[in-house]
């Protein structure tokens, strides 16, 4: 252990922190800690989802037809060979054509995707809709899919947007392909796109405008005696923010952001706070 990190320009609330980085870093020693806000935007978004279901008997039969007759049978035709009223064949081959599993044709006709669910002894379900939210968060650089809105609350701390100057661009959710935001749903661990499965996320919209929400985190300025060199580490909870922590850094190293604003941590401080630290770990070595 080296200096202690009480003595410094440590938030209340993060103390505890400080110390857990600096017990579980040896040559850590935290300089600094404050905790700040930033703005994230979400949007309602409406997937339609199509999905399989085990097809009945009648449906087998009739799919089955479409595929295995050298000549697609008629409804009436079919009924006559399996000795069914026309009726429960009709009606069932109306129900296939509806899910796109069967042509709209006198004849029965499977489509390519009625071929694809057979394979697998399904039928799609008629689509559905749910609801989900994306969220585009501007630190962490990314956008997100989440099944629960963020909370609207009101967050009394510094906005990290006074300090720092990053672009915060709104997404155009409306202009991202369907391929992209099937993707984000699966990066996002949610379970409405399964293709391997036949679950589908086929379409989606908009359905509300962005809406701003309000985010904590906390950044420690940590200085690295075994490299001699200063980090800016951002969390979330306990957990590390490595994109946007490497960006503070080399911001910091770019001279385009100031400790001193950030956390008043002047660079007087940091030199005698490095010095000590320098001379007891060579004492101690």
């Amino acid at each position: 252990m080296f200096p202690a990190s009480a003595n410094q320009n440590i938030d209340e609330n993060l103390k505890n922190a400080a110390k857990e980085i600096e017990t579980e870093n040896p040559g850590f020693s935290v300089l600094a800690a404050r905790k700040f806000r930033y703005s994230l935007s979400q949007n309602t978004v409406e997937l339609t989802i199509k999905e399989p279901r085990q097809f009945n008997v009648l449906e087998e039969f009739i799919i089955r037809a479409g595929i295995e007759f050298e000549l697609p049978p008629t409804a009436d035709e079919l009924a006559s060979i399996l000795g069914l009223d026309s009726v429960f064949i009709k009606s069932t081959i109306s129900t296939l054509q509806s899910l796109q599993t069967l042509a709209v044709e006198s004849k029965i006709i499977v489509t390519a995707e009625g071929r694809s669910f057979h394979e697998k002894g399904t039928v799609p379900q008629p689509p559905y809709t749910v609801q989900v939210y994306a969220i585009n968060n501007y630190l962490e650089d990314k956008l997100t899919v989440k099944t629960e809105s963020l909370n609207d609350v009101t967050i009394k701390l510094p906005d990290l947007s006074t300090f720092v100057k990053f672009k915060q661009t709104n997404i155009d959710i409306s202009s991202i392909s369907l391929e992209q935001i099937q993707q984000i749903i699966q990066d996002s661990g949610l379970t409405f796109h399964l293709p391997e499965q036949g679950k589908v996320v086929t379409a989606f919209k908009l359905t509300t405008g962005a809406t701003i929400f309000w985010k904590t985190i906390s950044l420690f300025v940590i200085f690295d005696a075994n490299q001699d060199k200063l980090n800016i580490q951002i969390r979330s909870g306990k957990r590390i923010l490595e994109p946007a922590s490497n960006w503070l850094e080399s911001l910091l190293n770019e001279g385009k952001i100031s400790l001193t604003s950030l956390c008043d941590l002047s660079e007087e401080t940091i030199n005698s706070a490095r010095e000590a630290i320098i001379k007891q770990r060579n004492s101690l070595i």
